[in-house]
């Protein structure tokens, strides 16, 4: 049997669809799983990038960083939160973390450090948005505290801040 040629229309059609698709995978660095960079702004002066993941689904946030034997330096997880949170544990978590809970404007309302493994809830009183894990002491060695505020991506922070 001697193979028909194809249409034009079909090879345009197919090549179309190949660019369509190389381009979507390759696309800006605010696509989810691709890490960002977060700026966390100081009242002191102080003033820190933070690359981070995020996590903005129930599965996404329920696994969160567990299982991972490290963390780069300068890297962290965003979590994004629906309602009033339950609170961050560390089950199946191999590695010491921080936790800022941020306001749904960007501000710090509280830090707790986190030890691997540990079944231990750390929460605070104080209404949160977000939660933003890092490797433990990260806050603390970049002079990071309660009332610094993290310059949130677009389209999280609540549209009436200021």
């Amino acid at each position: 049997m001697v193979a028909q040629p194809r249409p034009a229309w079909i090879l345009f059609a197919a090549l179309a669809l190949l660019i369509c698709i190389a381009l979507t995978s390759c696309g800006s660095n605010a696509q989810k799983g691709d890490p960002d960079k977060l700026t966390i702004a100081g009242k002191s002066g102080a003033k820190a990038q933070l690359t981070y993941e995020l996590a903005d689904d129930d599965t996404e946030r329920s696994r969160g960083l567990s299982g991972r034997q490290q963390l780069d330096a300068d890297s962290g997880m965003l979590f994004v939160l629906d309602d009033r949170h339950a609170g961050f544990w560390m089950k199946d978590t191999l590695i010491p973390l921080s936790v800022a809970f941020i306001s749904r404007c960007g501000e710090i309302v509280a830090i707790a450090e986190m030890q691997p493994q540990s079944l231990e809830i750390h929460n605070t009183p104080r209404d949160y948005r977000f939660g933003l894990e890092a490797n433990a002491g990260w806050f603390s060695r970049h002079g990071l505290v309660v009332g610094d505020e993290v310059q949130l991506p677009k389209g999280l922070r609540a549209g009436d801040c200021t």
